[in-house]
């Protein structure tokens, strides 16, 4: 059989991941459910509401990321532009830079992220939050989702509601 490893020799190796496979896997275990148990465990209600805000603190989790990550980018294409001429090489100069790469896997992670986030916002909730914390974590959802650049009225008006629900769960 062609398709199995040869067991003998110093070239027998285990395949190398992919940074996609790797933020692929790490993400499925994040999402995956607990087993399921003999009987059903009564969840006391702040856990309750914990796990009613869990998918949007998920879409902000990726979010961060995917802010990280462009911000990164950015950095390193600007030091490139600045030390390198990036955008005046060929691309075939530009990939034999050993930073090229790192380009490479961040613009693999991205993709992987927004598909991911986008994956996450489709399943998000649009009503029926009665937990504080819930409708907080929406809101704060909605500010991401709406540019200030764009919408300076709108996002204000989010942000500061989301700044009234925390200080209202703060006084509880």
């Amino acid at each position: 059989m062609a398709s199995r490893r040869q067991t003998e020799g110093e070239g027998v190796r285990l395949p190398e991941l992919s940074r996609r496979a790797v933020l692929g896997g790490t993400s499925a275990s994040v999402l995956a459910l607990p087993a399921a148990s003999a009987g059903p465990t009564p969840v006391p209600r702040s856990l309750a509401e914990s796990n009613a805000a869990a998918p949007f603190k998920r879409w902000l989790y990726l979010n961060a990321k995917i802010e990280r990550l462009q911000t990164r980018w950015a950095q390193l294409e600007s030091w490139l532009a600045r030390e390198h001429s990036w955008f005046q090489l060929s691309p075939a100069e530009q990939q034999a830079l050993p930073w090229a790469q790192e380009l490479r896997d961040i613009d693999g992670c991205l993709d992987l992220l927004f598909e991911k986030r986008d994956e996450v916002l489709e399943a998000l909730p649009t009503h029926g939050s009665a937990a504080l914390e819930v409708i907080a974590a929406k809101l704060e959802v909605a500010e991401r989702l709406i540019w200030a650049a764009d919408h300076p009225e709108a996002h204000a008006l989010i942000s500061g509601s989301r700044q009234d629900i925390l200080t209202l769960i703060e006084a509880v």
